[in-house]
């Protein structure tokens, strides 16, 4: 399950977003380790999924985009759509010595930690919980020194009810992953001492927290050992608190999960063959051999992810990847359709903007298509380029006559990753010469060395690969972080450095705001369109995730970007 709040960008890991094993028992594969279990910080889908087997979610959606209550199990709003109340389920437990989990446990969660004053804890949803105003209105608090931005107000109005108020309508609050997918909420006590003190550090190193040992039975599963760089098992939680309600009194049907850390493709799909896993990700090259096999099922599914090559566009960057006439040069020189047939091997769509084209926000009239067109990128970069650089002997070179190198880093677990990198690496030297360097790196590394350092202390970089973003199909006013420019970008989700000219931050922000579903549409296509022309990242394509399982995995779920909601229902049966 891609979780709504926290999973903003996924790893291209050829790994798929539910685990995998034998009998009663299941086993994941993973490509690799989870950097981190403090849900106040969690980005990537590995950590999300391996919390979301031991602490349930508010609530999801299903297949038909159907409200699937968890930890929250009802809602209600207001006619404009300034309030929302909350109730959660009354059968949750913390860990000893903690007590029930109450409302007062998610507002102090929401207000003293997510909406803390100068992020002290370096959460990663904070801007989830803020909405930009013209003028902050009164019983909201200012969020940012600015003035341009109010905190959503949270209060508890029962033991087990929460409201959120908006300082502005938002019709869309539901699907945005505001409280979608939400688990940033641990018990007040565990979290006093911290907050106390704007101790963000230690909070993140608390062994409870890391450890995930608080989380009750609010979880299908328990952790009984956690190995951040190689395992994690977790037996059955007797006491899961959704045995209280209908359907799921027997929940959950596995007894026992495990994930296990295979950083090599070939070990995955040699422990997969021989049933010594249950589930683990098939490259798309290899699904035809998969699903012919015996004991093995191939069930492909959409994802919301659109896998990009991203630009460094801040001050450590090549410079020229700031102008848009450079960047659709970019585009325009790698024949995307060649990935998706040849690298992907047709399980993907390839994507013009953040937005897949099943989205209701899409417009095919508003998009531009950028052709694969060698010829025309060539001209394009020449024309585009500033007189620092030009062209000497078919290559690209600076001021000084050497010729430019682009430092090309990415994900090193995948091979689809590897193939694309060296795929683009030819045909930007072949059609543009430009002289690019691959960096393969493990993607912690990536992250924390590369994408998340300021310019100084980060690795070199101007290209960025194995990297898919969120796009919200549901709710796509959820992207205005990737593209909201700031002085110190890289401590954002723009971590690249868009300095957004066309003010896609703020229309997003506007389009929130908006109850006419019809005006909402016209804004939203309006943004992708512009996106489409910006190519502010090169969108490569929406890919599917290729999910292999033994046999006797019996999903109780049709395939959708929702896939693995109900997976504490599926059904193990014994292998035969």
């Amino acid at each position: 399950m891609a979780i709504g709040s926290t999973a903003f960008l996924s790893g291209c890991t050829d790994s798929p977003a539910t685990g995998g094993s034998n009998q009663k028992h299941w086993i994941g594969a993973q490509g690799s380790e989870a950097p981190n279990y403090n849900v106040f910080r969690i980005t990537d889908t590995t950590s999300g999924n391996r919390v979301s087997r031991v602490l349930d979610p508010a609530y999801g959606f299903d297949e038909n985009d159907d409200f699937v209550p968890r930890l929250v199990r009802d809602y209600e709003t207001n006619d404009d759509f300034t309030e929302w109340t909350f109730t959660l389920t009354e059968y949750g437990e913390w860990s000893d010595p903690y007590g029930s989990m109450t409302a007062e446990d998610w507002v102090y969660s929401i207000t003293e930690i997510i909406q803390g004053e100068d992020n002290w804890a370096a959460v990663s949803m904070a801007d989830n919980w803020r909405m930009g105003v013209d003028e902050v209105p009164e019983g909201f608090e200012t969020a940012g020194s600015d003035g341009t931005q109010a905190w959503f107000n949270v209060e508890q109005t029962g033991d087990y009810e929460i409201v959120v108020r908006t300082p502005e309508p938002f019709p869309g609050f539901l699907k945005a992953p505001v409280l979608w997918g939400f688990q940033a909420v641990v018990p007040k006590e565990l979290a006093e001492p911290y907050v106390k003190e704007r101790n963000g550090d230690g909070l993140n190193k608390d062994e409870e927290i890391q450890g995930l040992s608080y989380t009750g039975n609010l979880g299908a599963f328990t952790v009984d050992e956690l190995e951040t760089e190689s395992r994690m098992y977790a037996p059955r939680n007797d006491d899961y608190y959704l045995r209280n309600y209908e359907g799921y009194e027997d929940a959950p049907n596995i007894e026992e999960w495990t994930y296990q850390v295979m950083r090599e493709e070939s070990t995955r799909l040699s422990a997969i063959q021989a049933g010594d896993i249950t589930n683990t990700g098939i490259p798309a090259r290899r699904a035809d051999e998969f699903e012919a096999m015996n004991g093995v099922q191939v069930i492909p599914t959409p994802t919301v992810y659109c896998t990009s090559l991203m630009y460094n566009m801040r001050a450590d960057g090549w410079n020229p990847l700031e102008t848009a006439e450079v960047r659709q040069a970019l585009t325009m020189a790698v024949d995307r359709a060649a990935i998706v047939e040849n690298i992907i091997y047709g399980y993907a769509d390839v994507a013009h903007t953040l937005q897949p084209a099943y989205s209701e926000f899409y417009d095919d009239s508003q998009v531009v298509e950028w052709e694969y067109d060698p010829d025309g990128a060539r001209d394009r970069l020449e024309r585009s380029l500033s007189g620092q650089y030009t062209y000497v002997d078919g290559r690209v070179v600076d001021g000084d006559g050497e010729v430019v190198t682009l430092n090309y880093v990415f994900s090193d677990s995948s091979e689809s990753t590897k193939l694309t990198a060296r795929y683009i690496q030819k045909e930007f030297e072949n059609n543009l010469g430009l002289t690019v360097k691959l960096d393969p790196t493990p993607w912690n590394t990536m992250l924390d060395e590369y994408f998340y350092s300021p310019p100084g202390d980060a690795r070199q970089w101007d290209l960025m690969g194995g990297i898919g973003r969120n796009s919200y199909p549901r709710a796509p006013e959820a992207t205005e972080s990737y593209w909201r420019a700031t002085d110190e970008p890289w401590n954002t989700a723009n971590a690249y450095g868009y300095d957004d000219p066309h003010g896609i931050a703020d229309r997003l922000a506007e389009s929130a705001r908006t109850t006419d579903l019809d005006e909402r549409r016209a804004a939203l296509a309006e943004v992708f369109g512009i996106l489409s022309e910006e190519q502010p990242w090169n969108f490569l394509y929406f890919g599917k995730d290729v999910n292999g399982y033994r046999s006797y995995v019996d999903p109780t779920e049709e395939p959708s970007i929702s896939w693995g909601y109900d997976i504490v229902r599926w059904q193990l049966e014994t292998e035969q």
